[in-house]
C-alpha cells in the first residue's frame, strides 16, 4: 500500500450576481485572498491526516512505514542482520541451541498420561555382560534422511526433497556407521543394518523396519540394545529451517534428541520405563561436561517398534539443517558414552 497524491481544486461556477458597495474591486480582492488562504489551509489539513491515517494502517498491517524505519527499537539487531545472500522464496537456515538446557536435567517433553519417577530411572541399572557376540543392533526406519550442504546458508526448492537422498555418505547411513564404529573401538559389538526401510516409501517404514528386527534378534539372540537413528525435522514460526548444534572443542555438533515409546497407545510395550532409563542416562552423560549435546527426551505413546527388544532408543541425531560432519561428531560422542552404560567397569 502507497501514499497517493490528492488533487485540490478551488473556485466556484454560476455564482449568483451580488451588488457591491464602494471600491469593490478592492474589498473582493481581500475576500478571495482570505478564501484562498482557507482553502489551502484546509486542504493541507486533509493531506496531513490522510497520511497520518495511512501510514498507522500500514503499521498495523506490519508493513513498516517510514516511522516504523525511523524507530531504531524496532530495526533488525546489528549483531544479527538479515542475510542479503538468500534469494526470494528460499527457505533459510538458522543455527538454534535446542537443549534446553535451563528446564533442568529431569526435564521431558511428555505426550503421554504418565509421570514416570525420573530420579529412580536414573539408578536402574541399564548395563550388559560383554561378550564377543554382537549386543547392538542399529538400524534406520527413514534411511534416506540426510543433511544439509557443509555451510549451506538456505534450501532453495522444496525442503522435503532436498533432505532425504539415497547417498549412502550423505544420509543417516553414514551417521550409524560413525556409531558402530564407536562403539567396536570401546569394546562393544554392534551390527549395522543398512536396508532402506523407506524404500519405495516412507509408508510402511516402520513395518519393514520391525522385520528387520526381528531377523536380526533371531540371528543373533545376544542383541540387547537396538538404537533406530534418525534425522529432526524443526522449522521456526517463521518458516526457517532449524539446525540445531552444540560447540565443543571438537568443532559443531549436532544436537541429540532421544525419542522413547511406551504402552499409551495401546500396543504392548513392556520395558519402556527401562527404555527411558537409557535415555535419562545417556542424556545426562551427553551433557555432563556442560556443553548441551542432547535435547529433552520425548516420550510418546506409540511403541516405534521399541518393545521388540530389551532396550530400544530412537534417536534423532541433528535436523536436515545440520551437516554430515555435525551429525558424525555427534555419532562419536553418543558411542563412547552408551559404552560406558552398557559397560561402565
Amino acid at each position: 500500500m502507497g501514499l497517493h497524491p490528492i488533487a485540490v481544486h478551488g473556485g466556484a461556477t454560476d455564482a449568483p450576481h451580488v451588488t457591491l458597495s464602494p471600491h469593490p474591486y478592492r474589498r473582493s480582492r481581500y475576500i478571495g485572498l482570505l478564501l484562498i488562504f482557507c482553502a489551502v489551509f484546509v486542504a493541507g489539513f486533509a493531506v496531513t491526516e490522510i497520511w497520518r491515517a495511512q501510514d498507522q494502517s500500514l503499521q498495523e498491517e506490519g508493513i513498516p512505514g517510514e516511522s516504523t524505519l525511523q524507530n531504531d527499537a524496532l530495526l533488525p539487531p546489528v549483531a544479527e542482520p538479515p542475510s542479503l545472500g538468500i534469494p526470494d522464496g528460499a527457505t533459510p537456515i538458522v543455527t538454534r541451541d535446542l537443549s534446553a538446557t535451563e528446564l533442568g536435567a529431569f526435564y521431558i517433553n511428555n505426550a503421554t498420561a504418565y509421570s514416570p519417577s525420573l530420579e529412580a530411572l536414573m539408578e536402574t541399572d541399564v548395563s550388559s555382560s560383554i561378550t564377543e557376540a554382537p549386543l547392538v543392533l542399529i538400524l534406520h526406519t527413514h534411511t534416506s534422511e540426510g543433511y544439509a550442504n557443509e555451510e549451506a546458508e538456505f534450501f532453495e526448492g522444496d525442503v522435503g526433497e532436498l533432505t532425504y537422498t539415497r547417498q549412502e555418505d550423505q544420509n543417516v547411513l553414514a551417521v550409524g556407521k560413525a556409531l558402530a564404529e564407536t562403539l567396536k573401538e570401546k569394546g562393544i559389538t554392534a551390527l549395522h543394518c543398512t536396508v532402506m526401510h523407506d524404500q519405495p516409501s516412507l509408508g510402511g517404514s516402520y513395518e519393514r523396519a520391525a522385520e528387520s528386527i526381528r531377523f536380526f534378534l533371531e540371528q543373533y539372540p545376544s542383541i540387547r540394545y537396538v538404537i533406530d537413528l534418525h534425522r529432526d525435522a524443526v522449522m521456526t514460526e517463521a518458516g526457517e529451517y532449524v539446525r540445531a548444534v552444540a560447540e565443543t572443542s571438537e568443532g559443531a555438533v549436532a544436537q541429540v534428541m532421544p525419542v522413547v515409546g511406551s504402552d499409551g497407545g495401546g500396543t504392548p510395550c513392556e520395558n519402556w520405563e527401562g527404555n527411558l532409563a537409557l535415555a535419562l542416562q545417556l542424556r545426562a552423560a551427553l551433557n555432563a561436561e556442560g556443553t548441551p549435546v542432547c535435547r529433552p527426551i520425548y516420550l510418546r505413546n506409540s511403541t516405534y517398534n521399541q518393545e521388540l527388544a530389551p532396550f530400544s532408543l530412537l534417536l534423532e541425531i541433528g535436523t536436515g539443517g545440520n551437516c554430515i560432519e555435525e551429525a558424525e561428531r555427534a555419532a562419536v560422542l553418543v558411542g563412547e558414552e552408551l559404552a560406558k552404560l552398557i559397560h561402565p567397569y
